[in-house]
């Protein structure tokens, strides 16, 4: 399923304002060849292995406490033990953040800690939830918010307008970009979701992960599409939470669709998001 028709497309490629999206990694395109013949990890392991920088990363967080600090020797020990997925997970997560970080016009460590947190708290809600795969809630979770780094190298200005847009009651978020910036930050994720071959789902899902009312509109967006943008941005919510960061009002304008998207009361949200935040400590 195609959220975007061809016309809207050549639309949202001139709101792309001048922003150079950078080309899926060679060795990822080789990788997701590989996942689509459903290949023996073997082959999968020897890719990875070829780049010892990505390797390394790779072993690094296969042991570390997030994955049950692993005795993980090798990468096909980490395929064995964690999955292809989430192997494969924690390549594109590296990947990105390697393609996206250079020249940025100020530190980024903060939002790739944010970006890796989101994604793996949206995975185990997708679990509990059993509303989405994890793997794909983790990958929407961790590319749905990456034009933003992309935008900081281009406008200077960005933080200051983000910060604007997350404390905005009444506008949707991504309305408070377009008036300063005349683009966003969906639309140039989606951008960079479609050319690093994500899937349509995950790429769509994207382009509207500000835009609620999509949700009422018949036709534009899956069931998953519509599913991964409430996990997500539920997740995002019980990280601010536990920041003690009261300001992002996307929560507030999110909540009656992910209610019904949920299937779940106001109350039964709230213990969810009580647990979640144990889950977090």
């Amino acid at each position: 399923m195609s959220a975007v028709s061809d016309e809207q497309q050549l639309q949202l490629e001139k709101q792309l304002n001048g922003i150079d999206i950078p080309p899926c990694p060679a060795i990822l395109v080789d990788i997701q060849r590989e996942l689509e013949k459903d290949t023996d990890q073997r082959e999968i392991a020897r890719l990875i292995g070829q780049d010892v920088a990505l390797a390394g990363h790779v072993m690094l967080v296969a042991n570390s406490p997030a994955f049950g600090n692993n005795k993980i020797g090798s990468i096909a020990q980490a395929l064995n033990i964690l999955g292809t997925r989430q192997v494969f997970n924690l390549v594109v997560s590296q990947l990105l953040k390697a393609s996206l970080s250079g020249g940025a016009s100020a530190p980024m460590e903060r939002f790739w800690e944010t970006s890796a947190l989101t994604a793996r708290l949206s995975a185990e809600l997708a679990r509990r939830l059993r509303c989405v795969r994890p793997d794909v809630a983790y990958t929407f979770g961790l590319f749905h918010d990456c034009g933003i780094p992309l935008l900081m190298k281009r406008f200077p200005e960005v933080r200051t307008v983000l910060a604007e847009a997350n404390a905005c009651e009444e506008r949707c978020f991504t309305d408070v970009e377009d008036r300063h910036l005349g683009t966003n930050h969906a639309v140039v994720g989606y951008f960079l979701a479609r050319r690093w071959r994500l899937p349509a789902e995950v790429a769509n899902a994207v382009l509207y992960h500000h835009d609620y009312a999509a949700f009422d509109t018949a036709g534009l967006l899956s069931p998953t599409s519509r599913m991964l943008i409430a996990v997500t941005v539920l997740a995002e919510h019980i990280i601010r939470l536990q920041a003690g960061d009261h300001v992002y009002q996307e929560w507030n304008k999110a909540l009656p669709y992910a209610c019904q998207l949920f299937g779940l009361s106001l109350g039964a949200v709230d213990d969810l998001i009580e647990d979640m935040r144990d889950w977090l400590v």
